[in-house]
């Protein structure tokens, strides 16, 4: 789970300039001095390269890595605590029809829990100090992988319109 979390974010920083380009105008997009398709490539290639931030982290997840667990644990009882913050938020867009943020308060405040149980249980800390990179991804890969995948993809294109509306 805290795999595909991690991967949904980055899918989500890639989708977004592409998100932009498709539903919105180019002038939202739009670098101030520069073509609005170079400006557009240039935020891609930004996002790219920022997006490969949560997809390596996800793969030191996936390879059973002890630290990056530790983190991801801090990190999502943080947004766990931000998605009780943004309830405020969904209030107030549900009671003018936008029902968008839902996405983000389902994901912080049921996915982002559930991440931080299942690694905080003592048999998963345990696995993720005795385990070796290579069994770690060798038991995570196969169909889990591509059910992984699917899920980020799902999650990280939801994510972006609900943080797009």
């Amino acid at each position: 789970m805290a795999v595909a979390f991690d991967w949904g974010l980055a899918v989500q920083i890639l989708f977004t300039p592409v998100y932009l380009l498709l539903f919105h105008s180019s002038n939202t997009r739009a670098i101030s001095g520069l073509d609005s398709g170079i400006s557009g490539i240039l935020f891609f290639i930004i996002a790219l390269i920022v997006a490969c931030l949560p997809a390596l982290f996800g793969e030191m997840i996936r390879s059973g890595r002890n630290w990056a667990r530790r983190i991801q644990i801090v990190a999502n009882i943080v947004l766990s605590l931000g998605g009780l913050i943004s309830l405020v938020n969904l209030y107030q867009s549900a009671r003018i029809g936008n029902y968008w943020p839902f996405v983000t308060e389902i994901i912080l405040l049921i996915f982002s829990p559930l991440i931080i149980w299942r690694l905080s249980r003592p048999v998963t800390a345990q696995w993720f100090k005795t385990v070796t990179p290579r069994e770690a991804r060798q038991r995570h890969g196969g169909s889990w992988i591509f059910f992984i995948i699917l899920w980020a993809l799902a999650g990280g294109i939801l994510q972006t319109f609900a943080a797009m509306r």
